[in-house]
């Protein structure tokens, strides 16, 4: 007989944590099966420096998370410290830090059962809703899990896609919904002219994943970086950098592995999106989405050995000149982050993989002005995505024109690029042909509007809505898709959550609610609510 629960979350992600805080909450039992035995998705494993332009945009579960990284510097270090300034209110953390928050949630909260280490083998629809799954634990053992509700909040979409969930994974074309960054696209970062070598076709690679590290210039915690087994493997990727170095591209350790400095003296590295060679493994993603444990296994110790093998490389190599290599060595692994896994991260940053067909998609033109006005009004609003359009590399350097890369698009003054805040509507995460479930994070999306949505603070904020509409769908005998979402809207806003970005509007104003209801059912020329919305917004 299977374990039974009101409401199952399959991911351990950010997005999955807040669907099962809010389906607890609202009284329900929920099981938050989490294939890996940490918690916390990327948040917890590197990305540790919220990818967050307007924090005003969110509130509800995101900001409570944020609250209590703050408090943790607060109180562990002091007002006047280092550390304190580095968490920046909270938003920047060291990804212990990240897991301890995460974890504190979800063991503090009544009605969660946390089921570390099971990893879906089987989905069971019953006329046509979703009615169980069976997860493989420790040493094979299969186990049953029935629920009313299931949330997928994976990064890979990977239980919509047992349940027969229509999805895409690669890039539409430009012609397909009129996007103007849509399909093969040669983009210049720098100026933001387009090259004649972009055709807009559609394509089967995705942006890069990456190894997204953690290091340390602190000697009291500092570890040297170990030669990865398969090195000479990937030391034919790296030479070209020595070309970059020629032509001027590469002057520093910082053209090659960028990133942002976090408390205790570490630094969140990321793959640089502006250099040619990096962490990114442009190309080696195309085939994890639908790939089998085994293979996904391959890809991620790839990507690990590549982020692993670069850094050893630009320290040792003779041919790296001295300065980028003095540089390079300063850094090491941090001996008080990832333990049990030799001091690298556990989770592969999988920026984008599954999209669900939905029964709304939403494409660029959702996070595009109209004129002098604010994107599309959706009055299903549930949640706000604000961020830029953001692709890593879709293809390698081969495949480069000069310093551009194929798919990338990046603009580094965020917030004044093409896309501004736009609204997410409830439909972008219910798949059409399945009841029962509801996807937060493999949203419903194209290629270039899933880039502006791929945030784990705008997964969070989604995960909140997925776990409160999982509730009411429960509470109201209705079918997931039948939820009424004026009556979520007024939930998610009574707990802070943001459904209409208004850049002078915080979720303390006393004015929120009104404004933020509002903002969801009428049209709006101006990102300022002020007093065209209530005589008395202060």
């Amino acid at each position: 007989m299977p374990v039974s629960y009101d409401i199952v979350v399959y991911g351990g992600t950010p997005g999955g944590i807040a669907a099962a805080l809010a389906g607890a909450r609202e009284g329900h039992t929920v099981a938050l099966v989490n294939p890996l035995e940490h918690l916390g998705g990327m948040s917890a494993s590197g990305l540790c420096t919220t990818d967050v332009v307007r924090r005003n945009a969110f509130g509800g579960i995101v900001r409570e998370f944020v609250g209590r990284v703050r408090r943790h510097y607060l109180e562990t270090y002091g007002p006047s410290s280092e550390q304190y300034a580095l968490c920046r209110e909270g938003w920047y953390y060291e990804p212990s830090v990240a897991e301890a928050a995460f974890s504190d949630m979800v063991r503090g909260q009544r009605g969660v059962a946390l089921l570390s280490g099971g990893r879906l083998a089987d989905a069971t629809l019953v006329d046509g809703r979703l009615s169980e799954i069976v997860v493989r634990t420790g040493g094979g053992l299969m186990e049953r899990i029935a629920g009313r509700v299931f949330v997928d909040a994976s990064y890979e979409g990977d239980l919509a896609a047992k349940s027969g969930v229509p999805y895409r994974v690669g890039r539409e074309g430009r012609e397909e919904y009129g996007e103007e960054f849509a399909g093969v696209i040669y983009q210049d970062w720098k100026t933001g002219e387009r090259l004649p070598q972009s055709t807009g076709e559609p394509h089967p690679g995705i942006q890069a994943y990456c190894m997204r590290m953690s290091l340390t210039d602190d000697r009291s915690r500092w570890l040297p970086i170990p030669r990865p087994e398969h090195y000479e493997e990937h030391v034919p990727d790296y030479l070209p950098i020595l070309d970059d170095i020629e032509r001027g591209w590469v002057r520093g350790f910082g053209h090659v592995v960028t990133g942002s400095r976090i408390p205790n003296h570490k630094r969140d590295a990321n793959g640089h999106i502006e250099a040619l060679t990096s962490f990114n493994g442009p190309g080696r993603n195309w085939e994890y989405s639908d790939a089998d444990d085994a293979r996904r296994a391959e890809i991620i110790r790839w990507h690990r050995e590549h982020a692993l093998g670069l850094l050893w490389w630009l320290q040792h190599d003779p041919r790296v000149p001295e300065k980028i290599s003095e540089e390079a060595r300063t850094w090491g692994l941090p001996a008080d982050e990832f333990a049990e896994s030799d001091h690298l991260p556990w989770q592969l940053y999988v920026r984008q993989a599954r999209r669900i067909i939905g029964r709304y998609t939403l494409t660029e033109h959702d996070f595009r002005m109209r004129g002098s006005r604010r994107p599309p009004t959706h009055p299903e609003s549930i949640a706000v995505g604000e961020h830029s359009f953001d692709i890593h590399p879709c293809q390698d350097r081969s495949a480069a024109v000069g310093h551009v890369m194929e798919g990338v698009l990046w603009y580094p003054k965020k917030a004044l690029g093409p896309a501004q805040p736009g609204q997410v509507p409830y439909d972008a995460m219910l798949p059409r042909a399945v009841d029962g479930l509801l996807v937060p994070v493999a949203l419903s999306a194209t290629h270039v509007a899933f880039s502006a949505l791929r945030m784990e603070p705008l997964w969070m904020a989604t995960g909140q809505a997925a776990g409160v509409a999982a509730s009411m769908a429960i509470r109201r005998n209705v079918r997931v898709a039948d939820v009424p979402v004026s009556a979520l809207q007024e939930r998610l806003v009574d707990q802070g959550q943001v459904i209409t970005y208004f850049s002078d509007l915080e979720p303390e104003n006393p004015h929120f609610r009104t404004v933020q209801l509002r903002g969801a059912a009428e049209e709006w020329d101006t990102y300022l609510a002020g007093r065209n919305a209530c005589p008395t917004l202060g």
